[in-house]
Parts: C-alpha cells; structure tokens; sequence
C-alpha cells in the first residue's frame, strides 16, 4: 500500500443495547451495522506492477457521516476482480475485520460502482481477547482497508511492540511498516525504537542510505530526533557539500536545521559576499536573513 496513503476515522458512539430477555445476549452493535458507498478506481502502473487505485466515499446505515479515502492496493488483494471485463462486475475485499463488496462497471482498467462493508463478528471476539475493545464499524472499516489483522499485531508484538493503540497501528499500516522494517530499523544505531519512532522516519523517508550519507559527511552521533529534522527540511549530501563549496566545512548540526529552515542556500552565501560580506559567518548569515537586512543591503548596492 502505497506511503502517500492518507485515512480519517469517524468515531461514532453506540447506543448500549440492553436486552435482559432470558436467554438471549444482544450481539455487538458493530456486528449489526454495515457500512455502504459508491467507489471509483483505475489500474496504475508502478515500479512494483500494476496496481488498483481505489476510492472510496461512504455513508453508515445510522449516521449522515461522510467519508472519504483514496489508495493504491496491490490487485492479489481481490477476489474476482477483471478490471478489462468491459461488463458489470462483483468482486470481494476479504479481511479478518470483514469483508467490502463491489459491484459496478470496469470498462478499459477503469472502474465505478457502489461498496458494502459487513464486519467479521468473530474477530470482534479476537481482538477483545488480544485487549481491544469497542471497536465500532467505522474502526472495523478502517481494519479492513488497511489490513490490520492478527497477524500484523501478533508480528509486531514479537518485536516488543506489546499493546499498540489502534491509531498507532492504523499508522504504521497506511504508511507501510512492516515488522521486517520494524526489524531492520532497529539495527540503524538509534536503539529501541517506539512505534511511534517507526511512524515519523517512514513518514518523513528516512532509511539506511540516508543515516550512511550523513555519518560519511562526518555526523557520526546523530540523535534520531535531529535525524528526523535534518531530512524534514531537506537537508542531504547535496546541501552539505553546497555549504562546503562556499567555505563552510564543519557546520554544526544546529546550524544546519537553521540554515536550511531560513533558506540560506550556497547562492544566498555567494549574493552576501557579493554586496561586500566577504567574511560573513555562519551566525551573521542567520541574522541577516532573520532580520530581512539583506534586503536592505541589496537595496543600498543599487
């Protein structure tokens, strides 16, 4: 499932239902709610192969609530898709929280229809044992497309991520952690990662080239969280040794987050000395580009 994918929950309170019938327990609230819309979708080809790009409005069978989401699912993920059928089609999303069915048109790997989601009872009973409780149908919805399952949670649980919340796990799947990532960053020298540890560096694009990079460049002790800042500005090798062409060789990591978050490039370096800062130091620059004087300079060198 594609990183840029981004899901909404709608949280819904339900009624508790008390029926004190003899005999008879009321089955869960979620069980008895289905969740219905229209769907459009088109085949995509990726550098993985061809994908199924989805999307999904919807409305509950007891609320006005709106929804919306869009992604990229692998096409195996379907049972009895053709997206060339040219014809009306039904084909299944079967996931351990319940099964979305679509019926409609594909005509040419283009595709436009109407959905229903109905959960899986038992694994309300599942995931109350693994301790989650109250999941309405709109959690279970959001179970469903984007997979989170048993297997996922029991996965990371053996990597010591014990009793994840629900929106961490929605998360980490929409982003496409995996326990194999989840596994191989904990060997990039940061130590025990939190889930939440996994979610930003997928996020932001962080990987092993990128900590190898930096570390050859000579930042050897990066914390994670000054990892995290460095690539959300965009700071990398090519800005680093811009920097260094234009005489700054050992620029501290501080002011590199500075730099880069005020926009001071190798160009911006090369105008300053040109309006006659031929020593200005990297604080100076700072400065002058906090305080708006370079355009006072640019102004009085006219």
């Amino acid at each position: 499932m594609k990183k840029a994918f981004v899901i909404a929950i709608v949280a819904l309170p339900l009624a508790a239902i008390g029926m004190l019938t003899r005999g008879y327990t009321a089955p869960s609230p979620a069980v008895q709610e289905t969740i219905s819309g229209d769907w459009t979708a088109k085949v995509k080809q990726t550098d993985n192969g061809p994908v199924l790009w989805l999307s999904l409005n919807r409305s509950s069978d007891s609320r006005k609530d709106r929804f919306q989401m869009s992604s990229n699912f692998p096409l195996q993920d379907f049972t009895g898709l053709n997206p060339n059928a040219n014809s009306n089609v039904q084909f299944t999303l079967q996931r351990e929280a319940g099964t979305v069915v679509f019926e409609g048109l594909f005509k040419d790997g283009k595709g436009v229809g109407d959905f229903k989601f109905t959960p899986n009872g038992g694994f309300i009973a599942t995931m109350r044992n693994l301790g989650y409780d109250d999941l309405t149908t709109e959690k279970l919805f959001s179970m469903a497309v984007l997979d989170v399952g048993t297997n996922f949670i029991n996965e990371m649980k053996s990597l010591g991520y014990d009793k994840l919340t629900l929106d961490q796990l929605f998360g980490l799947r929409a982003l496409g952690v995996t326990a194999a990532f989840a596994r191989e960053a904990q060997d990039w020298g940061f130590g025990k990662l939190s889930a939440d540890n996994l979610i930003e560096i997928k996020a932001m694009g962080i990987n092993p080239d990128y900590i190898r990079s930096m570390k050859s460049l000579g930042f050897d002790d990066l914390s994670l969280s000054k990892v995290i800042e460095l690539k959300a500005l965009g700071v990398n090798e090519d800005y680093i040794k811009e920097m260094r062409s234009v005489g700054f060789d050992n620029i501290p990591v501080n002011k590199l987050i500075e730099m880069k978050a005020m926009g001071i490039t190798a160009d911006y370096v090369r105008k300053m000395r040109d309006l006659g800062l031929k020593n200005v130091s990297i604080n100076e620059l700072i400065q002058i580009k906090a305080t708006g004087a370079d355009k006072i300079l640019a102004r009085e060198k006219r």
